[in-house]
């Protein structure tokens, strides 16, 4: 069985949703300050679809792809919920295909640090460029080799509820870059308990790593942040959010 398939059910009330709900904010600010005015969106790797359906609620057309057809089962309840439309559909972020290009591509919360090889990136990143309008915008945002060698290595979380517990346990492999978190979660089912075990692997990549993968798909970094800040990343930031756009749209600065 794979990852976010029997989690995907309490993905949101495991606390996770909480990310999505701290990034909203923090990207339209970054749009307005850049007077982006775009109308269609890609949410790529949309999971539960929280990010997707802000957008939706203000009127963009907004598509999501994930692979996991648990995820987008809970991003389709959710959009029926609140009376809006998303356009869904389980692809691979590394060759997802879309009617037309868009405004604006989102990859958030860990997504692209789930892609194991620098290929994989640039293959993502490639269909990035190529379904972007000339002036798009992606915004994505990957741990860092900080944060997963000095946080993640040997660490445990618990979070505690009512009807939904949960346990990771994290480390970390030097030589690969690659951390393994291996989540259990309990979830209540009446007067007992179900268990749900997987085990999530990302890999870390240097920042210059990934501006290569990016110049070389046809993208051209226009920022790097530390994320949730409009300051510049350090060797301590945990992580960095990038904006690029199709590189015929400009030259970088």
């Amino acid at each position: 069985m794979g990852i976010y398939e029997r989690y995907a059910e309490v993905y949101d009330r495991s606390g996770q949703i909480s990310f999505s709900l701290r990034m909203i904010p923090y990207l339209m600010e970054i749009l307005e300050r850049r007077g982006f005015a775009g109308r269609t969106m890609l949410d790529l790797a949309c999971g539960t679809g929280t990010v997707a359906l802000a957008f939706a609620s203000r009127g963009w057309r907004v598509y999501g792809v994930d692979r996991s057809p648990p995820m987008l089962a809970q991003a389709r309840r959710k959009a029926d919920e609140v009376g809006h439309s998303l356009l869904l559909s389980e692809q691979d972020m590394r060759s997802f295909i879309l009617p037309e290009r868009v405004d604006l591509i989102t990859c958030l919360f860990d997504s692209l640090n789930y892609l194991l090889t620098v290929e994989d990136l640039q293959q993502t990143f490639s269909r990035v460029a190529r379904h972007l309008t000339p002036g798009g915008l992606f915004i994505c945002d990957m741990n860092t080799t900080w944060a997963l060698s000095e946080i993640w290595d040997n660490n445990v979380y618990f979070s505690e509820g009512s009807d939904v517990s949960i346990i990771m346990e994290s480390s970390y492999d030097r030589e690969t870059r690659m951390a393994a978190v291996r989540l259990v979660a309990f979830v209540r089912r009446g007067e007992l308990f179900e268990r749900i075990e997987e085990t999530h692997v990302e890999r870390a990549y240097p920042e210059r790593t990934v501006s290569a993968a990016m110049r070389r798909a046809g993208l051209q970094v226009l920022a790097r942040y530390e994320a949730f800040t409009l300051n510049p990343p350090t060797s301590r930031t945990p992580r960095i959010l990038w904006i690029a756009q199709p590189a015929e749209a400009g030259s970088e600065p």
